[in-house]
């Protein structure tokens, strides 16, 4: 019933993003529900081209409704309590989120940046709730370290680069001395890749896992030179050669190349949270958003799928082709 509400209708949002919601979960036991789930999500799609959602800043003084639900949703770095909370929303930390008029309350997606005066590797910097305050006239970096959706309704609802070329936008607009503008990302789908990869290779390829899995090469520096020496390779490797179908494997790096960005380099240790090491053996990934090339890159990403990426990035996974093919 809800697939065939008038999209334009701001009132019957919500149903439809509950709706589909339940639809999406029941999907595995009644695959016939494809097609009005398809509808629905068309619907969706229409509503948010027709009436775009708002962007707001999330700050200190936001409802607690809302400050609620950022806490809750948070996908990338779970929120440990109101101190991280409130770092997070400091002087030289940003917040934003997509906000639909009939639904003010609810957060559709947002997404959070530290402003810095160098690109962050490490994205335990950045969490620390110890760390000072910079002063934001002093920043020259913007480093997204999360986007979260906020309904499982929405998936596949692209507002996610909406909401990164509107922050964008604002943030050149408000601080002209920001000069780059990039990520320090998860690769969340490296270790299960490397697992498979080490089940069909075997041999120190095998050993190297094992020893992921023990967290023993933390402890053992000739161990964790080791790894780094096999694991960088093989994740730059992942990032650039690994596909699902015509597309990278890696769902962010899906995310960030189709938004226009570029993959430029990948950080040993970049997230030895018990999370990061679990999901790419600590390693993240930056990216950057050149403003005056992400349109360019959108299009050819779509039209090609080609990943792009620094020499840096592409020299390592080439040398690791021997290990992956």
């Amino acid at each position: 019933m809800a697939a065939n509400a008038s999209p334009h209708e701001p009132r019957s949002l919500s149903s439809l993003v509950r709706a589909r919601a339940g639809l999406l979960r029941a999907l595995a036991n009644h695959p016939s529900w494809g097609t009005t789930e398809a509808r629905v999500a068309d619907c969706l799609r229409a509503h948010f081209a027709a009436v775009p959602p708002e962007m707001r800043r999330i700050d200190a003084s936001a409802s607690a409704a809302i400050l609620n639900q950022i806490i809750h949703y948070e996908a990338v770095h779970e929120i440990r309590g109101l101190r991280d909370l409130w770092r997070r929303l400091s002087a030289d930390r940003r917040c934003y989120a997509l906000f639909s008029a009939s639904m003010p309350d609810e957060p559709l997606v947002f997404t959070e940046l530290a402003l810095t005066t160098r690109v962050v590797t490490d994205v335990g910097i950045i969490l620390d709730v110890d760390s000072p305050v910079a002063d934001p006239h002093e920043c020259t970096c913007a480093m997204f370290y999360s986007i979260s959706s906020c309904h499982e309704g929405l998936r596949g609802v692209p507002l996610g680069g909406l909401l990164i070329r509107r922050v964008l936008d604002r943030l050149r607009c408000d601080w002209p001395s920001l000069r780059t503008f990039a990520t320090v990302s998860p690769v969340p789908g490296f270790r299960p890749w490397l697992s498979h990869l080490a089940r069909t290779q075997g041999g120190g390829l095998a050993r190297i896992v094992a020893a992921l899995d023990q967290r023993t090469w933390l402890r053992d520096p000739k161990m964790g030179a080791r790894v780094k020496s096999a694991l960088l390779p093989l994740c730059a490797s992942y990032l650039v050669h690994a596909k699902r179908g015509a597309e990278p494997l890696d769902a962010v790096a899906r995310f960030h190349l189709d938004n226009g960005a570029r993959l430029e380099r990948i950080n040993w240790l970049g997230d030895s949270s018990t999370a990061g090491l679990a999901r790419s053996a600590g390693i993240t990934a930056n990216y950057i958003y050149d403003p005056s090339q992400m349109e360019s890159n959108h299009h050819i990403y779509r039209r090609t799928h080609a990943v792009f990426a620094a020499p840096q990035v592409t020299g390592l996974a080439d040398g690791a082709a021997a290990h992956v093919a």
